[in-house]
């Protein structure tokens, strides 16, 4: 009994480590492909564009109507409670370190893969289970330049271009909070702004979006490659891809505050 239950942990443990190899190697593999100028070709740019539509574009008209109204009442409940506490001096930059390091780019990026990256996820498995991936390589076709390099960039673009939007709509929205609770007029909020942001402020919102763009999008394709082929396995597939997912964004996330903490 002894011996099999260290030969189960031996095995869990082989098999962890193994997993962990081939998602580094993955990784590496499509970081390298992404600084390799000829991975650029016509083909891959017309994916990308494609890309860049129904992950960004299409989404921008409900993604400005949630930065609205999630923004509105979470800009709210920060003023409210930096009134209660006596906090007013530091208005700003609670809500410039709150707005923009923190809630912009986590929320995107929440956003993102929940509606792009489950979807990219069943896409990727679906051409698993139906051996398209091995007509890809019968053809020669280099499956990072053509299915994964332009789902990774528009993911990159996705949440840093929607976090800046997200940012900006929150810190407009912000305005009525401080008119009705406050009395503030608009060029006073402005500057309240304006000398609360630094450049860190900008640097965190930038790194921050584009790590959890990378692996929103990496994540769901290297779930979708390793997918058994069965049919039963894809929704298998497409859990696990999502709850390593979100275990990654939890992940930057502490890491950054931790970061920041130094």
């Amino acid at each position: 009994m002894l011996i099999k239950f260290i030969e189960d942990i031996g095995g869990k443990t082989i098999r962890s480590i193994f997993s962990f190899y081939e998602a580094l190697k993955f990784t590496c593999i499509c970081l390298f492909h992404m600084l390799r100028p000829s991975s650029y070709n016509p083909a891959m740019r017309m994916v990308l564009t494609k890309q860049i539509y129904f992950t960004t574009i299409q989404i921008i008209p409900l993604f400005i109507m949630m930065a609205i109204f999630f923004g509105s009442i979470v800009i709210g409940v920060v003023i409210s409670l930096a009134t209660e506490y006596k906090l007013q001096d530091e208005i700003g930059s609670i809500i410039i370190a709150f707005v923009i390091d923190e809630f912009s780019p986590f929320f995107t990026a929440l956003l993102i893969s929940l509606r792009s990256g489950a979807a990219i996820n069943t896409e990727i498995a679906v051409m698993k289970v139906n051996n398209e991936l091995n007509t890809l390589k019968e053809y020669k076709i280099d499956m990072i330049d053509y299915l994964f390099l332009p789902r990774i960039i528009s993911g990159i673009i996705s949440v840093t271009s929607l976090s800046i939007v997200f940012a900006l709509i929150m810190l407009s929205s912000g305005y009525l909070f401080t008119l009705f609770y406050m009395n503030m007029d608009f060029h006073t909020y402005k500057y309240l702004l304006i000398n609360a942001i630094e450049v860190q402020d900008v640097l965190i919102l930038l790194f921050k979006s584009i790590a959890f763009g990378f692996v929103t999008m990496l994540i769901p394709l290297y779930s979708g490659l390793k997918t058994a082929k069965s049919y039963t396995a894809i929704p298998i597939s497409v859990l696990n891809g999502m709850v390593k997912l979100f275990i990654a964004i939890f992940f930057i996330e502490v890491l950054s505050l931790l970061i920041q903490s130094l």
